[in-house]
């Protein structure tokens, strides 16, 4: 009887990886942008509010106003009623949490190849996130959150995207340098 040798191509290993964490880490920014109680978010709250509730979330929880709520945590840190790790969970946190994605989406989609295409992808990403947050009542959405979030993630993709970094990268995934 002859044994059957099955060769996997090295690409689509990779890329099935590559799928599969980017998919779990997608997930989990739903999580942490939508459903995690810890910080107060539940999908749930859309089907338990009433008139008033959806009214204080309109009013209270959308900011338009670019840096209002990063002026707003800086000044309550300077008066003492937020302590560093708050203000840093928030800034900084809204800053890294799309990064991921400047190594993620490129190394996927090889179509997206050029700053202004994951700019874009970026920016729709997290409008979308923002708009679930308004639709379910959960979390807020804040033009802060997004300046923050695409800003973060694109200065990623410089990282991520300069020629020596590109280079090893492609190299550790894809066992060379890919142009495409």
């Amino acid at each position: 009887m002859k044994s059957k040798v099955i060769k996997i191509d090295r690409l689509f290993v990779v890329k099935s990886i590559l799928v599969c964490l980017f998919l779990l880490y997608t997930l989990a920014v739903i999580d942490f942008t939508l459903i995690n109680d810890n910080f107060g978010r539940s999908i749930s709250n859309v089907f338990l509010a009433d008139k008033q509730a959806v009214n204080e979330y309109l009013s209270q929880k959308i900011n338009l106003i670019p840096f209002a709520t990063v002026k707003l945590f800086i000044n309550a840190y300077k008066d003492a009623n937020l302590g560093t790790f708050v203000v840093f969970e928030n800034i900084l946190g809204n800053l890294f949490v799309f990064m991921p994605f400047a190594f993620f989406v490129p190394s996927i989609f090889k179509k997206i190849n050029h700053w202004f295409k994951f700019l874009l992808i970026i920016s729709i990403g997290v409008l979308i996130i923002e708009a679930l947050q308004i639709v379910f009542l959960t979390g807020s959405a804040d033009i802060d959150d997004f300046i923050l979030n695409v800003g973060g993630a694109m200065v990623a993709y410089g990282i991520f995207n300069a020629t020596k970094i590109k280079r090893g990268i492609d190299k550790f995934l894809y066992g060379e340098y890919n142009e495409t």
